[in-house]
């Protein structure tokens, strides 16, 4: 992992401060890096320099600050609908310009007059006057007609020929009628066809370069590339190895190359469920808001992701492990399982600062230290009250060794796995599995056999604090995941 990212994992204290000795790497890239690592790492410094209160600091979750790339939102090429000459392109290359502009025009003299033509036929009504007065007529000659043959004054083929006349006055109206709806038609599709030859800004951005000039014959070919900046889409690679961690809605500070003095914010929209095998990392993808345009895109940068701050209160499940651990507190394997449980007496006081490599090794904690701890997942120090440090000291004075001043174990876990209970509804349906599918989790798997039958998998994590991060976002999906340590 890099160095600058690296030493984003490790406690600072405030006011930050970046030794010049330490910015001598031989390259460009490594000072550039490393600066911004430690101004990210500060996390205190507002656009005028002036370190933050203690309260406006930012909690950041395990996840090591990655490197990064601020990207347009989107880059299109603009072409035309039709194949024509341009007459005219009234944008440069960098202008900015709004939804609906024109960037460009093609020779349309045709289709101008074309809609010219179309609009006179479209107010023609001479043929709809002429039908309503031929209508109008055969009615008053048929009232007569009628009359006549009542009285017996006239044949019944002549009242016919008048019927028939009266209908054939309807439908050569309706006809004038139907003719006048289509020229309205024709005269909205030359209108269109003149419309084409004007190119409009899809949305507001900036002009990046221009293809076409005046003069030039196009037919598929893109005239410009419009950017759109508002807002910027950050592109990240993560490790592999914390897969799961980062979920959509997560928030994280960004830190450009060019911006030290800014801290800018953005929001993960996507994470990449195939990751990349040859560099054995995956892409995340974060929006972030540019509403005066004033950031660039194309600009290197460092991200580092925020921790998920809410969190279910304690009591709506028995699985939620505290934000902060006690100084000793008395974990318990939950092994869905007949075989005999394993307790460990963990010391976190004083242990984060340390590595792995600094853990002393094992050392057997006497059998009454443990005889009269409760069988629940998480028992704290302060919830049994001084029985629990009474028994610590016990152990401690029993041992023959300095205590160690990470842990005191029986056994050092290897894992951590998440593992909630499958129910069922009364038709036989696996309820917990639909529910998963139904949140979007679909990386799990079922145990048919062995110690954990009948539980779902929900992942497998290397580290405690990456599992109780997994574990405290399903308790917001309305899950209690359990977690198990495993031993190799």
């Amino acid at each position: 992992m890099n160095k600058a990212h690296s030493e984003l994992q490790q406690p600072r204290q405030a006011p930050c401060q970046i030794d010049r000795v330490q910015l001598l790497p031989s390259n460009r890239a490594q000072r550039t890096r490393r600066v911004l690592a430690g101004l990210l790492l500060c996390g205190a410094v507002h656009a005028s320099g002036q370190p933050l209160a203690a309260a406006e600091t930012r909690a950041y979750s395990p996840i090591p600050a990655v490197d990064c790339v601020i990207n347009p939102y989107r880059v299109v090429d603009i072409a035309s609908p039709v194949a024509g000459v341009i007459e005219n392109v009234y944008v440069e290359r960098s202008q900015q310009v709004a939804a609906g502009e024109v960037l460009a025009q093609l020779e349309a003299s045709v289709e101008r007059a074309n809609v010219e033509l179309a609009r006179y036929r479209a107010g023609i009504r001479s043929e709809i006057g002429l039908g309503e007065v031929n209508i109008s007529f055969d009615r008053q000659r048929k009232k007569r007609i009628d009359v006549l043959l009542e009285e017996q004054n006239i044949s019944l083929d002549n009242a016919d020929q008048i019927e028939r006349e009266v209908q054939l006055s309807k439908w050569k109206l309706k006809q004038a009628r139907e003719l006048a709806d289509i020229r309205q038609l024709e005269l909205r599709r030359a209108e269109e066809q003149l419309r084409q030859k004007s190119i409009p800004a899809p949305f507001d951005g900036f002009v990046l370069d221009t293809f076409k000039y005046r003069g030039e014959y196009v037919e598929d070919q893109a005239i410009l590339r419009l950017a759109q900046l508002d807002p910027l889409v950050i592109e990240a690679i993560v490790p592999m190895e914390n897969f799961g961690e980062i979920q959509p809605g997560m928030q994280a500070e960004i830190l450009a190359e060019v911006l030290l003095k800014d801290r800018l914010q953005g929001e993960v929209i996507a994470v990449d469920r195939i990751g990349d095998t040859a560099s054995n990392t995956f892409g995340v993808k974060l929006r972030m808001p540019n509403p005066d345009n004033r950031i660039p895109a194309g600009l290197k940068c460092v991200v580092k992701f925020l921790a998920m701050t809410e969190a279910p209160p304690a009591a709506e499940t028995s699985a939620q492990v505290p934000d902060e651990e006690p100084a000793n507190r008395i974990i318990r394997t939950a092994q869905p399982s007949a075989q005999p449980s394993s307790f460990a007496l963990i010391s976190t006081a004083g242990a984060a600062a340390l590595p792995d490599a600094d853990i002393s090794a094992p050392t057997a904690a006497p059998a009454d230290a443990l005889a009269e701890v409760s069988p629940v997942e998480i028992v704290d120090d302060t919830a049994v009250g001084q029985q629990t440090s009474a028994q610590a000291e016990t152990a401690a004075a029993a041992s023959s060794a300095e205590p160690p001043l990470a842990v005191l174990t029986e056994q050092i876990p290897s894992s951590y796995m998440l593992l909630v209970e499958q129910s069922s509804r009364e038709d036989g349906t696996p309820d917990t599995i639909q529910r998963l599918r139904d949140a979007g989790i679909d990386d799990f798997m079922l145990f048919g056999s062995g110690t954990h039958a009948g539980y779902i998998s929900l992942g497998v994590y290397g580290k405690h604090a990456n599992a109780v991060a997994r574990q405290q976002a399903l308790d917001r999906l309305g899950f209690t995941p359990s977690i198990v340590e495993r031993f190799d």
